[in-house]
């Protein structure tokens, strides 16, 4: 049985009708926090005796934190965001140990300094966890991981200590980091969190608190070790990974011995081919130049000697066409910002993993399709797109109109289409951002867009004619907002096909707006007279996004689809799209979300009240007569 109490206070009187053989108590709360009610509770069982163990729950981990919670009278600590798992761990063992009767119970400050000395065992090396890193491994490779890290960390500690005496923090932090990681992998929890917490009294020049805390590390060590010897194992199991053919040769470099050990064993098991695992970045380079047929790469980024984002750039150089994955445990936001890096550079990467690298995630990763990173603004063109080229497709009549749907993000109901650029120049198609450069600077964008924006009018009438009423949007360069005549050009364009004008959406690339400002704000302000609905485009992108929206008449804010695409694993992402969606809907703007490309990044849009999606999860771009049966099939 459990009873529920929102604040210390309630807790307080809940616990003195008696009854309770545990508290699980919020470090902070308002009014009467944690803290204060521990120191509560202790006091009254002086005068009443007993001795209620009592867990703190807390997102904060560092030893001062702890410190304070022991002063309190608490017993454990239970780390915020509670996973099952750890609280039924928690629950076995103080409700296990807890004693009926009050005079079997020692004295309340003895028991607590006894307690918090004890740890649960599954924190000095927890099964369970290591079964989730490790996943399908036989019972030695797991013994032969767990004696590797505490071989290793044996192996390390006369140099952390040596660092110690040295008063040298950065030495002692980078070796706590790898430390750190290691033990997380081979679930010696106990250990990762004194090492963590080690390296921040390191990295912070509290060299004195990480004296006190190494002490404890090499205990924790010791407990380790002899825990590995009460290990008891289950068998393997086959898990199917790749989709496709597996790799036959994988190159991993990461400096940490144990987590290339570890690697190893989920991709063996995984049905990769042959694995070589390197301890340095200069030597998987040369690997790489020697060796033909690698078909996945696994880097670390923070390295010793040539770091993760150095060995990255060589590797781009170096043309490698295979794939790539970065796993690191470096914070997730630089994680991110090495992916994008690796895209930049034109990289084939998979994706990205946290340490430590669980079974799940490899294998989720490796199930998902490849999608082949882009050249670093290289075409299959040479490049170069002459003026007198664009004047030649416009009298050839080259330029087409393709249509992507745009659906409601609840519903998946088509409700709109965005009409996009397309051109065939001999044969081969040129990508729009080429010549819609070309013609912006130029001069010929309102020439160019009057012939694409009459097409995608075109377009939109057969639509409805086929019976498909929907909103058009069509793409306004910031630079044609320099010719007045603009509002006469679309209201003429509108009349002479018999578009319906209120379906029409007008999206002007954001990126762009402050070219001519008082210009752009008569032509903006003109065309909403006109009862067209304005658009900006590619939201988040430009140098002064808010002021826009200050600025100009939009309705819609679209967002661009590098703040989309993958947003559910890239935190900084997530809290932008959020923040953005909020200032919208308080804005009274509908908004839209490009680039969705996965059930993730519907997933996450929807979540955060998107309203409309467009991208490759829902359909492509298409030409009129494609775009017409599908919308068939999704009416059926």
């Amino acid at each position: 049985a459990a009873e529920l109490a929102a604040d210390g206070a309630a807790a307080m009187a809940r616990w003195q009708a008696g009854g309770h053989a545990l508290i699980l108590a919020d470090r902070n709360m308002p009014g009467m926090d944690g803290l204060a009610l521990a120191r509560a509770v202790r006091a009254n069982e002086k005068d009443r005796g007993g001795h209620v163990p009592i867990i703190a729950i807390t997102a904060v981990q560092n030893p001062e934190d702890l410190a304070l919670c022991r002063q309190a009278g608490m017993d454990d600590a239970l780390p915020k965001p509670i996973e099952l798992d750890d609280l039924r761990r928690m629950l076995e063992h103080w409700l296990g140990q807890a004693a009926p009767a009050v005079a079997q119970m020692p004295a309340s400050r003895d028991r607590a300094e006894a307690a918090m000395a004890a740890r649960p065992a599954g924190a000095t090396l927890d099964v369970g966890h290591l079964a989730r890193i490790v996943g399908n491994a036989d019972a030695k490779q797991i013994r032969e991981l767990v004696d590797l890290f505490t071989a290793t960390a044996r192996g390390d500690l006369p140099a952390c200590r040596r660092a110690l005496d040295g008063r040298d923090g950065q030495a002692l932090a980078l070796a706590m980091h790898k430390l750190k990681s290691s033990a997380r992998m081979v679930g010696a929890l106990r250990f990762a969190s004194l090492s963590e917490a080690i390296e921040n009294a390191a990295r912070s020049e509290r060299l004195d608190t990480a004296t006190t805390l190494y002490a404890e590390l090499v205990h924790a060590l010791d407990d380790v070790e002899a825990a590995v010897a009460r290990l008891a194992l289950a068998p393997a199991v086959a898990v199917a990974a790749w989709r496709g053919p597996p790799p036959r040769l994988v190159l991993m470099v990461d400096d940490d011995p144990v987590a290339r050990r570890q690697m190893g064993i989920l991709l063996g098991g995984a049905g990769a081919g042959e694995v070589l695992a390197l301890d340095d970045a200069a030597a998987a380079l040369a690997e790489l130049a020697r060796r033909d047929g690698i078909d996945l790469l696994i880097s670390d980024l923070n390295m010793p000697g040539m770091d993760g984002i150095e060995f990255l750039r060589r590797v781009a150089a170096s043309d490698y066409r295979g794939e790539l994955i970065l796993a690191s445990g470096v914070e997730d936001r630089l994680l991110q910002t090495a992916a994008e890096f690796a895209r930049a550079k034109g990289l084939n990467l998979r994706g990205t993993l946290n340490k430590p690298v669980t079974r799940d995630a490899l294998l989720a990763l490796l199930s998902r399709p490849s999608a082949q990173s882009a050249a670093p603004h290289e075409t299959e063109m040479d490049d170069v797109v002459s003026p007198d080229e664009i004047l030649e497709g416009i009298r050839r009549d080259e330029f087409e109109i393709h249509f992507q749907p745009k659906v409601d993000a609840a519903t998946l109901r088509p409700v709109g289409v965005e009409a996009l650029a397309r051109w065939q120049r001999g044969g081969r198609a040129v990508p729009p951002d080429l010549f819609i450069a070309t013609a912006e600077s130029h001069g010929l964008i309102g020439q160019l867009s009057e012939v694409l924006i009459t097409k995608a009018l075109l377009g939109g009438c057969r639509l409805a004619e086929a019976g498909h009423s929907l909103a058009l949007s069509v793409n306004i360069s910031a630079h044609w907002l320099s010719d007045v005549r603009l509002p006469e050009f679309i209201m003429a364009s509108i009349q002479a096909t018999g578009f319906r004008a209120e379906h029409l959406i007008l999206e002007i690339t954001e990126t762009g707006l402050m070219a001519d400002m008082t210009t752009a704000l008569d032509v903006m302000s003109r065309l909403r007279l006109k009862g067209f609905k304005l658009s900006i485009d590619d939201f988040g992108m430009g140098y002064s996004s808010l002021e826009q929206l200050q600025r100009f008449p939009f309705g819609e804010l679209k967002l661009d689809r590098g703040f989309v695409r993958g947003a559910a694993e890239k935190p900084a992402a997530r809290a932008i799209l959020a923040a953005t969606l909020e200032m919208a809907g308080k804005l009274k703007l509908s908004t839209v979300a490009e680039g969705v490309e996965t059930q993730a990044d519907l997933d996450l849009v929807r979540g955060l009240g998107c309203d409309l999606v467009q991208g490759w999860f829902v359909a492509k771009a298409m030409p009129v007569e494609s775009l017409s049966g599908w919308l068939r099939e999704q009416a059926s």
